[in-house]
């Protein structure tokens, strides 16, 4: 027996509330990831790789298969479903194309201990491995004033702890996963040099030197 327009409306907006329940399910896990890492209930490596970057990006793919065929099944009733499942797609399309960059921006290595200085860098407490260079990073050949090493940390993100004549460190708890940095700014007569190390031993796309360009425009930037 063929159904009427009420029983086929009817299940089309079942499936258009479950498309919109699953184009909401993948941001909804990433945020819970990020809150149990940023509080260490889990690690790192469980919140952003397997929850966010896996779990999630799976759920984002699987959401965005469902609204397709929920929009194939909604035509015949288009004039009222599927403007609604045209937008759900989107959405679902616009997550699904987030994960995929974000993932593989973030399994970009890159430097986690960088300095402008490779020869005698600025000392860094509790740090004892050796930096690296960052492409088109160089020091500030001239000796800024300690309120300008100051304000470029803040400029950047960072909490000063600590601001003398000749050196400047602050500290940056970033949001994503916790993963923060600490920055020393060294000041001396004729350059400054400028040290970042991440709090993090994990892939990070390339922030930590993405941090360290900010701090040196900043100081260039001073007047």
């Amino acid at each position: 027996m063929a159904r009427g327009p009420r029983p086929r409306l009817k299940g089309g907006m079942v499936k258009v509330r479950v498309a919109m329940g699953l184009a909401v399910l993948a941001p909804l896990i990433t945020f819970i990831a990020l809150l149990l890492t940023r509080n260490g209930i889990v690690s790192l490596e469980f919140g952003l790789d397997l929850l966010a970057m896996q779990v999630a990006q799976i759920v984002s793919w699987a959401a965005l298969a469902f609204t397709i065929l929920s929009l194939g099944l909604s035509l015949p009733q288009f004039r009222r479903l599927g403007l609604i499942s045209v937008a759900i797609v989107i959405v679902c399309a616009v997550v699904s194309a987030a994960f995929f960059v974000q993932s593989r921006a973030i399994a970009l290595a890159g430097p986690l201990d960088v300095s402008t200085d490779l020869t005698e860098p600025p000392a860094v407490a509790g740090v004892t491995g050796s930096p690296q260079a960052c492409p088109g990073t160089t020091a500030v050949m001239t000796q800024v004033a300690p309120a300008q090493a100051t304000a470029a940390l803040q400029t950047a993100g960072f909490s000063v702890t600590e601001s003398q004549l000749f050196r400047s460190r602050g500290v940056r708890d970033g949001f994503w996963f916790g993963m923060g940095h600490e920055a020393v700014i060294r000041i001396r007569p004729d350059r400054t040099d400028v040290r970042v190390v991440a709090r993090y031993a994990h892939t990070d796309g390339g922030a930590t030197c993405r941090i360290a360009s900010k701090l040196i425009a900043a100081l260039q930037a001073a007047p």
